[in-house]
């Protein structure tokens, strides 16, 4: 039977399927073309970190030598990846062309730890926290690298790619390796003696319907058993929710995700707050590890309730184009982009092709709520905190009074690109690529963080092979244990007043 988390599936793995039309040398040279014009054209951070130089050796190879090898829409598709990726931006995303059916997929759901891949379920007689040291013959390190290129994230971040991985890593085989009728799979169980098993693919119900009962989803540490219950309303709910531990005097406050309607968030926000208050907690820990942003505005909003001074995002924005690259194939943007332009960018200064806009259109609403939390706050952030999430977790890392708590970010430190973006369908092959066309300039203090990191928690805190086949939450176990020794220690607690 279906159920209401399906859709949050999808979007997990969110692909469309590609078929394998054939291509002609004119058409593959055609959608070539055209997308590589769209983004040396219109990408505003194209040579952030590759060099125009790179880049013109990176077309130069692809056109003299691979380009005249593809026949394949899918084989186009893999090398529009391959070239994308040296981008390093998070926004600039290549989707599948769609096809009616869906193969049968690689059926084990795996988690990487320490660039390795352990099996985040029992099935297939193959027990939890398994490592998994090959598939077919191909060991399994290589298939991480040769599936990166499908991950985008921004800048050097590799943990945002290793959690979309974990998601899709099903259709990433079929995308890198093509379709199998089993897999001989090599694995080995504390660094035991390597053994083998043949398992067979599996169709994507089946896959999306044991997606739920990975361990890395905690229902163990909150003491739930039926595993697809506490998916539903914890990783499935898109809507912020608070739950509170008594014994350390804290709320948990989940936001999984910033792209909600806007109004709605904020009443809801004001409700969740005034319970937080209610109760009388000394510590808010706030979980944004699975948001990868959304509206702006739910992201200022929800850092409104937890600072008692205005704050700041950005110190600019810029585009490097006044009229929307190769529109005749966009099928999906935001508003005109001639519009947009004219509109967002009529106080901007133009210097060396580059149109830069230095006032931020949402600084007045960066100021604090009337009434805000007043405790000790605590962030949880990791790979999948993304773009807007990233924005906020940046505010929060600003902020010397707040503590962020887990993984380095999957959205950018210094600038993302964002804003505006355009959905863009290639004419012969349908593979459709979402470029961004505003680069955003951040606001911030510590000016010592490398340049292609993401946001840096104060406290990294690891997923362990242990902590993932006795299902703990390392993470917030770690604030979880923090604050008991702490109460121990001091014997007293600051109440949200």
């Amino acid at each position: 039977m279906k159920t209401n988390y399906n859709i949050i599936i999808l979007l997990l793995f969110s692909f469309c399927i590609f078929g394998q039309n054939e291509l002609s040398q004119k058409q593959v040279l055609e959608d070539y073309t055209i997308f590589k014009e769209i983004i040396t054209t219109g990408h505003p951070s194209l040579y952030e970190y590759t060099s125009k130089a790179q880049w013109d050796s990176i077309f130069y190879d692809f056109e003299q030598t691979r380009i005249k090898d593809l026949t394949e829409s899918k084989e186009l598709f893999k090398s529009i990846n391959s070239i994308a990726k040296n981008a390093y931006d998070g926004h600039l995303v290549i989707y599948h062309p769609k096809m009616d059916t869906v193969p049968a997929l690689f059926p084990l759901l795996l988690k990487i730890i320490d660039g390795k891949l352990y099996t985040d379920t029992d099935d297939f007689g193959i027990p939890l926290g398994a490592e998994i040291t090959s598939i077919e013959g191909l060991k399994s390190n290589r298939i991480i690298h040769e599936f990166l290129k499908y991950a985008a994230s921004d800048g050097y971040n590799l943990n945002k790619k290793y959690r979309q991985i974990e998601k899709e890593f099903g259709i990433l085989y079929y995308y890198e390796y093509g379709e199998k009728e089993s897999f001989t799979v090599k694995y080995s169980i504390n660094n035991s003696e390597l053994r083998t098993i043949e398992i067979v693919p599996e169709s994507f119900e089946s896959l999306e319907n044991r997606y739920p009962k990975r361990s890395s989803h905690f229902a163990m540490y909150h003491g739930n058993t039926d595993r697809v219950e506490h998916f539903k309303n914890t990783l499935a709910e898109k809507w912020p929710f608070v739950y509170y531990m008594d014994s350390i005097k804290s709320g948990v406050l989940t936001v999984n995700s910033f792209g909600l309607d806007p109004k709605e968030f904020k009443s809801r926000l004001v409700d969740l707050f005034k319970d937080i208050k209610k109760k009388r907690v000394s510590n808010l820990i706030l979980d944004i590890r699975q948001n990868i942003g959304g509206y702006r505005i739910n992201a200022i909003n929800l850092f409104s309730f937890l600072t008692e001074k205005p704050f700041k995002q950005r110190i600019s924005e810029s585009t490097v184009t006044d009229t929307l690259p190769k529109k005749r194939y966009v099928i999906h943007s935001m508003a005109d982009y001639n519009e947009f332009f004219k509109r967002y960018f009529a106080s901007a200064e133009k210097k060396v092709g580059r149109w830069i806009l230095t006032k931020d259109h949402a600084q007045e609403e960066m100021i604090p709520y009337k009434k805000p939390f007043k405790g000790k706050v605590y962030v949880l952030i990791g790979g999948n905190t993304f773009s807007a999430a990233s924005a906020f977790a940046l505010n929060a890392k600003n902020c010397q009074e707040i503590t962020l708590v887990g993984n380095e970010t999957g959205g950018g430190y210094y600038f993302h690109t964002a804003q505006y973006s355009a959905l863009y369908k290639l004419p012969n092959s349908k593979i459709m690529v979402r470029v961004p066309f505003v680069k955003i300039d951040k606001y911030v203090l510590d000016k010592t963080v490398p340049k292609g990191s993401g946001v840096l928690p104060d406290i990294e805190v690891e997923l362990t092979v242990e902590d993932l086949i006795d299902g703990i939450d390392s993470q917030l176990d770690y604030i979880v244990k923090h604050l008991i020794e702490k109460q121990k220690k001091h014997g007293n607690t600051v109440h949200n007043e």
